[in-house]
């Protein structure tokens, strides 16, 4: 045996006080602590009051079979493996346990050799398993530790579900306000998933015009349309044996709603303009502000598409109702901007931090995020203070050009926001416009136009 013995307690359940004493004795020999239980509901006793690394258990017990106290101890989720003993001939019964869960039986009369290698090989595999489970431990730990910032209890929340659902694969909704970190609890479930070393691929549907949605979604074949000179891998392709997240998945129109169900349902598409049918292996985690119960008694969701996407569901807190969390993510986010800015910002003032937590944070996270951002390049002093993020709220902000208004700086976002989409277009279309524009879902006038005014012409 490949493992120390005096590393590992077994409990014997067996009501023959003679298997008893034959099981002891080899356990003993091999240098092995345990225990003896004489009916299933003192077998469960101990299991309650102590840890063992296998349970030996017989099949037939006064008060409750080998077979219920097997099914009990799953429904109950204990680790250690079980070992069946049962009759001679039983083997009808011995097969029952192995489909309900157990790891292996032997039959009576017991052979020493027999059960000697069984309960090695159970033992082996318990202590490969607690490797495993250390790892997944550590991994989940090392992820949470450095991209998620969860001391509140409604965020703990959100983030024990997503460990939870990541260890499935089925489809995940997400739900919660605008800039509230639905897509951070998305990645979190990717990465903590068997798919994590696969692609995750992230699609805005409210940012992304319906015309070049499904495009972006299903892919095209060259001359499917005007501006199509070349194949297109869509998202569902590139998401293969991976995840997808589609964020504001309640902002899709019915007609790719109905697509995205097919999808769903047979695992395959269609590239726009194609004709052979693509097998697809992705995960969808899907998110929405919206309230999709009443999307869909309006009509503005289909009903078969809701189930689908919402088998399982999780909550994200609004920024405002996980106070303890708003001074971390102020230090958190401190800390990450004066680095990567290069400025000498050694904190947050108190002040700043109380008034924090009486904002009411419409933006939630994403709001404070660009809100500090914006404050250590303003801050004359060496610390952010009450009065610049006060000043960046309320509209003005301190400049060489005098007051900038709030709209301004919204303006100076979405146009920011829209030179890096029509980059991203013109790079995929390997700068050539119609097909930019095909993608875009404007016309090639526009794109020429818009091109201009961001200094994109080459």
């Amino acid at each position: 045996m490949s493992f120390n013995a005096k590393d590992h307690r077994i409990l014997i359940a067996d009501d023959d006080t003679s298997i008893q004493f034959f099981l002891g004795e080899l356990l003993r020999k091999e240098g092995f602590a345990f225990d003896c239980a004489g009916t299933g509901p003192e077998a469960l006793d101990c299991l309650k009051d102590n840890t063992y690394s296998l349970l030996l258990l017989d099949e037939k017990m006064p008060g409750m079979s080998g077979l219920e106290v097997l099914r009990h101890i799953k429904s109950k989720g204990y680790a250690m493996p079980v070992i069946m003993i049962t009759a001679y001939g039983s083997k009808e019964l011995a097969m029952r346990a192995l489909r309900d869960g157990a790891y292996d039986f032997f039959t009576k009369p017991v052979d020493i050799g027999t059960v000697r290698t069984v309960i090695g090989r159970a033992l082996e595999k318990y202590e490969l398993q607690r490797e495993i489970d250390a790892l997944k431990a550590q991994n989940i730990e090392n992820i949470l530790r450095d991209e998620i910032i969860a001391e509140s209890e409604e965020m703990r929340q959100a983030v024990e579900l997503a460990i939870k659902v990541a260890a499935t694969d089925v489809t995940a909704l997400i739900t919660g306000e605008s800039g509230s970190g639905k897509e951070l609890i998305a990645k979190t479930i990717h990465k903590l998933s068997a798919r994590r070393d696969k692609p995750f691929v992230s699609v805005n549907c409210a940012a992304i015009p319906e015309t070049l949605l499904e495009s972006e979604l299903f892919g095209y074949e060259k001359g499917a349309f005007t501006g199509a000179s070349r194949q297109h891998a869509g998202k569902f392709e590139r998401a293969s044996k991976g995840s997808i997240f589609l964020d504001e998945i309640g902002d899709i129109s019915p007609g790719l709603q109905a697509k995205l169900l097919r999808v769903l349902q047979n695992k395959e598409i269609e590239r726009l303009g194609g004709a052979r049918t693509i097998k697809v292996d992705m995960r969808l985690i899907s998110a929405t502000n919206k309230n999709l119960d009443i999307a869909v008694k309006e009509g503005s969701f289909r009903e078969d598409l809701f189930y689908r996407v919402k088998v399982f569901d999780i909550k994200v807190p609004a920024l405002r109702e996980r106070i303890k969390d708003i001074p971390l993510l102020a230090d958190y986010f401190v800390k990450k901007y004066t680095r990567t800015m290069g400025r000498n910002i050694k904190g947050i003032s108190a002040s700043a931090v109380k008034f924090f937590l009486s904002y009411s944070w419409p933006g939630n996270v994403r709001e404070m995020e660009n809100l500090i951002q914006r404050a250590i390049i303003l801050e004359d002093a060496d610390i952010v203070r009450e009065e610049t993020v006060k000043e960046l709220i309320s509209g003005t902000t301190r400049t060489g050009n005098g007051n900038t208004g709030v709209k301004d700086r919204i303006e100076a976002v979405k146009a920011e926001e829209e030179r890096r989409l029509i980059i991203d277009a013109l790079t995929e279309a390997r700068w050539k416009r119609i097909e930019a524009a095909a993608r875009l879902g404007i016309s090639r006038k526009s794109l020429f136009n818009k091109m201009k005014k961001y200094g994109l012409m080459k």
